[in-house]
């Protein structure tokens, strides 16, 4: 359990945050409405997680400062400022591969064409 010492336990503790969100906010997508009134329930999720982040990177920038002002180790805060950041990141690479290989096979063009036919 060193290393659970070394990496800290706030950070253990936003990663389980984050790990408890996704299914949290894919629960309340299902409770939620269908259709065109659909995707509150991951708003939520995206909203909550922005927000939750934003304060802990904050904080932890805070204390990273205090931590090098002083001279004291500062690798906790360090990956504490790093960990949303990489997460988004993270996040946004799954995304963008995720949407190519779902793309794969089919023009944009094409695509375009049959929505302005049917609208």
């Amino acid at each position: 359990m060193n290393w659970m010492r070394w990496v800290g336990r706030r950070n253990l503790g936003y990663v389980g945050f984050v790990a408890l969100l996704i299914p949290a906010a894919l629960a309340l997508e299902a409770a939620g409405p269908s259709g065109p009134d659909a995707g509150g329930g991951m708003m939520f999720g995206f909203i909550l997680w922005g927000l939750v982040s934003a304060v802990f990177f904050l904080l932890n920038l805070v204390l990273l400062i205090r931590d090098l002002m002083r001279g004291t180790p500062a690798a906790k805060a360090f990956i504490a400022c790093a960990l949303p950041v990489v997460l988004v990141v993270g996040t946004l690479m799954v995304e963008d591969i995720a949407m190519g290989l779902r793309g794969r096979g089919t023009d944009p063009a094409v695509l375009d064409d049959e929505a302005a036919q049917r609208g």
